[in-house]
């Protein structure tokens, strides 16, 4: 497992800490020059999987309505994103935490071309 890596511009190590900082894959930049950076190798793989993953935590949260309405009428009238964000916010974290270290770890970082 890797403990950092170099960034394609100045060359300084980008550590696991700094890449979790990043808001999302699309809008990575550098800590230390502010290049903006883009990885190519996992990308590809790791959207496929939140295209399969979107469904599942979209019937995860369904079945959660349907057994809470029983105890707690009024979450069947409460919208389905406030339920997910409220009750399973922790999975969905796991998750983004995952394809963190599997970006970190397998992907390569290359320069985004100027536009």
């Amino acid at each position: 497992m890797r403990t950092s890596v170099p960034c394609p511009n100045c060359q300084k190590a980008i550590t696991l800490d700094d890449f979790e900082d990043f808001s999302s894959p699309f809008t990575m930049k550098c800590p230390y020059c502010k290049a903006k950076l883009k990885e190519t190798k996992v990308t590809p793989f790791l959207l496929i999987g939140l295209i399969a993953i979107i469904p599942l935590f979209i019937y995860l949260t369904e079945i959660l309505i349907s057994l809470l309405s029983r105890v707690i009428p009024v979450i069947e009238k409460t919208p389905s994103f406030i339920v997910f964000i409220g009750l399973l916010y922790p999975l969905y974290a796991l998750y983004e935490r995952v394809n963190g270290l599997i970006m970190f770890n397998k992907g390569n970082l290359h320069l985004k071309k100027r536009q």
